[in-house]
């Protein structure tokens, strides 16, 4: 039995980025193309960490961090974009046997060192 979360998720959805980079390859002719950054739209809705995760772990999370909620289903290492910030995908549960509807912890990635 599968749960149907998505719709109720719709109604708290932002737009953010996924940014995938595509690796270098050659063209046709034979020349060199250089890896180039895709960046796909999606939606989702984006919420700070809650105090147990914050604390579990041994503060392996910190108050920078966000869960992310979508429909949409992330690979871990996956870079988000939200409101000017980026952020690294950490899975660590696979509910989709479950519901429609997946919950990624989301760590901040420093400004002094972009992705």
């Amino acid at each position: 039995m599968r749960f149907r979360f998505s719709r109720i998720l719709r109604k708290y959805e932002l737009p953010y980025t996924l940014i995938r980079q595509v690796e270098g390859h050659y063209n046709s002719v034979g020349v060199y193309v250089p890896p180039q950054d895709i960046k796909l739209p999606l939606r989702g809705s984006v919420q700070p960490m809650g105090d147990s995760f914050l604390q579990e772990d041994g503060g392996k999370y910190n108050e920078d961090d966000r869960m992310l909620f979508s429909s949409y289903h992330h690979q871990n290492g996956d870079v988000i974009e939200f409101e000017g910030r980026q952020y690294t995908i950490h899975m660590d549960d696979n509910w989709s046997a479950y519901d429609d509807v997946s919950e990624y912890k989301m760590k901040r990635v420093s400004t002094h060192d972009p992705v």
